[in-house]
């Protein structure tokens, strides 16, 4: 009767144990109504004797088998010596025993089922050789009640042992799958938490591309609408005009936008698309100091993909009109191959010699952006002055 080694590990916390409370009630009900047939059965066989004392013991011991398992095995072990000093012979609460032997391996700690096994050992030597005091019986029959009596106590605490483990590897299993359900919820939250840093930083690259291009727009063609407006009004209502247009753009967008950020519906308002290669030539001719050169056929891309060319053109440019000088021109050259797109856009300003406030983050920007559709990034001074941008982006 020794415990499996494979549950020692299993074994839960005596917290976790408890049985349900309405069974107290149950077993104090049920050991009452036994003691009560063993003191009727006493009664009518006028054999009323100190043995009615170990019998009333073991009834008790119903009572707390559940709640109370040192004090059932307690008054258990010393009924059961009692009965077996004085009486003799089998009695009705004999068949108590299996049932203490039952809940000690159900419901007992470890120390109180060690301690159970050794008193069932007694019990099954004990009992028999008490009951051969009243009988004539041979070492074989002694032998056979022993075994049967050891048969009895060990099927009921084996049978209580089993449902024990059962339980703790039912216990075990429900504390692993809650476990992985935690591990699921802090996972999610950190890519949900992910997931709201890259949308912020997507909408930052945004805010970024078409506020900064249309502010570094409007403030070169007012500059130099300004510096015309005397000798040439006609120059001057074509940067008027320039200024308009990009803030009409700019606005679009910004609403375009919002409505996104907001999730509301642009059904029945101006719908305005994300940019794209189509766009290019206008952004350049609205740039004013730009030349733009494209070389083979406008191929069909994704939107995501022409958005990152659009932006890459349009960072460039705004690098240039607030970097490059008052002077400075810019070449944009758009190369379409079968599967990549490569675009170029050199300047000849300052170069190495522009003054940089740190405060920028738009080649990062365009970096991101291209890395993020499997695209390269070069942006350096060029050799002999101006500033370079060359950018590789695949699709299809």
């Amino acid at each position: 009767m020794i415990e499996a080694p494979s549950a020692a590990t299993l074994e839960p916390s005596d917290e976790d144990n408890r049985p349900p409370a309405r069974w107290y009630r149950i077993n104090i009900i049920t050991a009452i109504g036994v003691a009560l047939l063993v003191l009727m059965y006493t009664i009518a066989s006028h054999s009323v004797g100190v043995g009615l004392l170990g019998e009333l013991m073991i009834c008790a011991s119903l009572a707390f088998r559940m709640h109370r398992p040192r004090w059932s095995l307690a008054l258990a072990t010393i009924g059961g010596l009692i009965v077996a000093a004085t009486i003799h012979a089998p009695t009705f609460t004999t068949l108590v025993i299996p049932v203490i032997a039952y809940s000690m391996a159900r419901w007992a700690e470890v120390l109180v089922r060690r301690i159970t096994q050794g008193a069932m050992l007694l019990g099954t030597t004990v009992a028999p050789i008490s009951w051969t005091a009243l009988w004539s019986v041979s070492p074989g029959e002694m032998m056979a009640m022993m075994i049967g009596c050891a048969l009895a106590v060990g099927t009921a605490y084996l049978f209580g042992r089993t449902l024990r483990v059962s339980w703790v590897q039912r216990n075990e299993r429900n504390r692993a799958a809650e476990e992985r359900n935690r591990h699921f919820m802090v996972e999610r939250e950190q890519q949900l938490r992910m997931n709201a840093v890259h949308e912020r930083n997507r909408i930052a690259r945004e805010l970024h591309d078409i506020i900064a291009h249309s502010l570094s727009v409007i403030v070169v063609q007012a500059e130099g609408g300004k510096a015309v407006a005397a000798k040439n009004p006609e120059m001057a209502q074509q940067a008027l005009t320039t200024i308009a247009d990009t803030s009409r753009t700019s606005l679009a967008e910004m609403r375009a936008m919002v409505r996104l950020l907001r999730g509301e519906s642009e059904e029945g308002e101006e719908y305005v698309p994300a940019p794209g290669l189509a766009d290019i030539p206008s952004l350049a001719e609205r740039t004013g100091n730009a030349t733009l050169v494209v070389e083979g056929d406008l191929p069909q891309v994704s939107d995501a993909i022409g958005l990152a060319a659009y932006r890459v053109v349009q960072e460039s440019l705004t690098n240039v009109l607030k970097h490059a000088g008052p002077q400075a021109h810019a070449y944009v050259t758009i190369s379409y191959w079968p599967g990549e797109i490569q675009l170029e856009i050199a300047d000849d300003g300052r170069g190495a010699a522009a003054q940089n406030d740190g405060q920028g983050s738009g080649v990062q920007g365009m970096r991101e952006r291209l890395e993020l559709h499997g695209g390269q990034l070069i942006a350096q001074p060029r050799v002999g002055g101006g500033f370079v941008v060359r950018a590789r982006l695949p699709y299809g």
